[in-house]
């Protein structure tokens, strides 16, 4: 099953990286959590459901004129996959290019969908997270 979540886990990345927000959608689990307190931006909270997420990437996408982020590997943990990603962009305001510290995306999977993710800043954190480390 773990194999499986990460290859789940990647076909969303890929529909991220070709812009196919339905195909995005249809991974997420209608009362999917989306969780940013562990994350750079903590006092952005935790968001629910599809409605949830897309109100996320509204508030996210405010700060960038261009925004990429990509997927560096990714780790199985029984029903969970551990995403280490990539970020850079440039600011809506400021035009200025930037590149982001890594962060960790922790997704907890049922039935082939992903029914919560955790954004972390700390690797050590994710890990414990995802039941990796003690």
């Amino acid at each position: 099953m773990s194999q499986q979540n990460v290859d789940i886990v990647r076909a969303s990345w890929d529909a991220w990286s070709r812009g196919d927000m339905d195909a995005l959608f249809e991974f997420y689990d209608p009362a999917v959590e989306w969780d940013m307190t562990h994350s750079y931006i903590p006092d952005m909270g935790v968001f629910h459901g599809h409605e949830g997420i897309r109100e996320f990437f509204r508030a996210w996408g405010e700060f960038f004129a261009e925004y990429h982020a990509e997927p560096e590997q990714f780790i199985a943990a029984d029903d969970s996959v551990m995403v280490r990603v990539k970020q850079a962009g440039r600011g809506r305001i400021s035009a200025v290019g930037v590149e982001m510290p890594t962060y960790w995306q922790l997704y907890t999977l049922r039935d082939g969908r992903a029914v919560r993710v955790a954004i972390y800043r700390d690797e050590a954190e994710a890990l414990k997270a995802a039941g990796l480390r003690p």
